[in-house]
């Protein structure tokens, strides 16, 4: 985002808020689509999709065309609130650069996702402004911890909120410290696969965060090290990782003999870029899913639990 650019704050949902559900990414099944209405609407909400959300084409959920004209009709449709992408897979990095952000600046409000969606809510932020949420999809496991920290977020008008991890027994300091900048990350595949086009995450004083599933510790150790090559991680304020889900040598499908832990691939790629770095906070693609507004100015200490956002989220 320009550093000119004025910040764009989504208005807050209320209980009966209608959230538009789309697929910019990979398909989806009647039955995901129907189990995401179900959860949203024991959570007090509504929730809207059009006809084409339940195209197919191979790996992706329609043609280009059909996703990027979906996402363009939740923004336009004034009787939504809010957007919710039901899962990730892949294909947003194929629509960015057709994505209207004219038009999306001029119809804010709130959009979730996570995992293939990282592409969508970085380039969003980056061409518009307009704060958007590392969150749930429809396809997550709506658990108690995840459906409070969901509520919490899409409601909150506090100009100061904690966000807490739902194990800190599971946090590990790979650095010391403390640090303050605006929220940016999420899927680490994604954002090492934006990097050298125009929609590449910009670390530079921001806190990021960065999460994984099911890759192998040599190509973790591989993607964190073209970050430390190609990009400014260096120049970040701080960095927290989430579990990393299937990624430890403990999986037995990716166990390759001699494999380094994910700790130690951790502790010697990132410990000694001289910021703070905290890992095992709760984000991702895990069961318990904490929400990071992306854009928002936070701080964090290695040596608590929680992430303060030390201004308003929302509208």
């Amino acid at each position: 985002m320009s550093i000119s650019m004025i910040p764009i704050k989504p208005k807050a949902l209320k209980k009966n808020s209608t959230i538009a559900l789309i697929a910019p990414a990979g398909p989806i099944t009647e039955l995901q689509l129907a189990r995401t209405q179900e959860n949203l609407a024991e959570m007090g909400f509504k929730s809207t999709f059009t006809e084409k959300i339940l195209e197919k084409k191979g790996y992706l959920a329609g043609s280009d065309e059909i996703r990027l004209n979906d996402l363009h009709d939740a923004f336009l449709n004034d009787k939504a609130d809010a957007i919710l992408c039901i899962r990730g897979g892949y294909g947003c990095s194929r629509i960015i650069d057709q994505v209207d952000y004219k038009l999306i600046k001029k119809h804010p409000k709130i959009f979730i996702g996570y995992s293939d969606i990282t592409a969508l809510l970085n380039a969003i932020w980056q061409k518009t402004g307009l704060i958007t949420f590392h969150g749930i999809v429809g396809t997550s496991v709506f658990t108690n911890y995840t459906k409070q920290q969901f509520k919490n977020i899409v409601s909150n008008q506090s100009s100061h909120y904690e966000i807490h991890t739902n194990n800190p027994e599971d946090l590990n300091i790979i650095s010391k410290g403390t640090c303050t900048g605006q929220l940016v990350g999420g899927n680490l595949s994604i954002i090492n696969s934006l990097i050298g086009t125009p929609y590449a995450v910009d670390f530079e004083n921001k806190i990021l965060f960065i999460e994984e599933v099911n890759e192998a510790p040599y190509k973790i150790d591989r993607m964190l090290t073209q970050l430390l090559l190609s990009a400014n991680i260096q120049k970040a304020a701080g960095i927290i990782l989430g579990k990393f889900n299937g990624c430890d040598i403990d999986n037995i499908e990716i166990t390759m003999n001699n494999s380094l832990s994910l700790s130690e691939i951790f502790n010697n790629r990132l410990e000694n870029i001289n910021i703070p770095v905290l890992s095992g906070f709760s984000f991702g693609h895990v069961k318990d899913q904490a929400m990071f507004p992306i854009g928002i100015m936070a701080s964090f200490d290695t040596s608590e639990s929680s992430i303060h956002l030390i201004e308003k989220v929302l509208a």
